[in-house]
């Protein structure tokens, strides 16, 4: 509610349709291994547009090597935020209103989405899901220490998020 309605138009103007799956894929602490792999965001990615589902990648703009490699491999993602001026918390909050679900690792974005209320995928590997999945109804968490008995987030595979799709 206090989200100024510009950000919610602007959402609505570059996402306008439906069946839009958010991806949050980059973490902002380099210091612990969060991140999931990108050929398995890519290859999530490939299964839910089969299934007429539209990827939308939550990337900074200057992260133009990533935006690139992943335009290379998902010929329909979309990334808003290079279409658009709007930029921080609360774009991505309005952004995130506009997806049927979310698919993310433990980050900053995560918590922006989370914001939302929108069903979502949370994937944790070294990091706590009880102390940092977003306190929302409809989430699923995968936690490769509870799954496969390790801190190594890699061990997810794609079907145990596909499963949840």
């Amino acid at each position: 509610d206090t989200i100024n309605k510009k950000y919610f138009e602007e959402a609505k103007k570059l996402l306008p349709d439906e069946n839009y799956i958010g991806f949050s894929i980059t973490q902002g602490n380099k210091y612990r291994k969060k991140s999931w792999p990108l050929k398995k965001f890519i290859n999530t990615a490939r299964q839910i547009s089969k299934k007429n589902k539209k990827p939308v990648f939550f990337i900074e703009k200057n992260n133009t090597e990533l935006i690139n490699k992943i335009k290379d491999e998902i010929s329909n993602a979309i990334f808003p935020e290079l279409e658009s001026n709007l930029f921080g918390p609360p774009f991505i909050t309005a952004l995130s209103t506009r997806l049927e679900k979310a698919i993310s690792i433990d980050n900053g974005i995560m918590h922006m989405i989370g914001l939302a209320n929108i069903p979502m995928i949370v994937l944790f590997g070294p990091t706590s899901s009880k102390k940092f999945s977003p306190k929302i109804k409809n989430i699923d968490i995968l936690d490769s220490k509870l799954i496969y008995n390790t801190n190594d987030i890699s061990k997810i595979n794609e079907e145990d998020v596909l499963n949840l799709i």
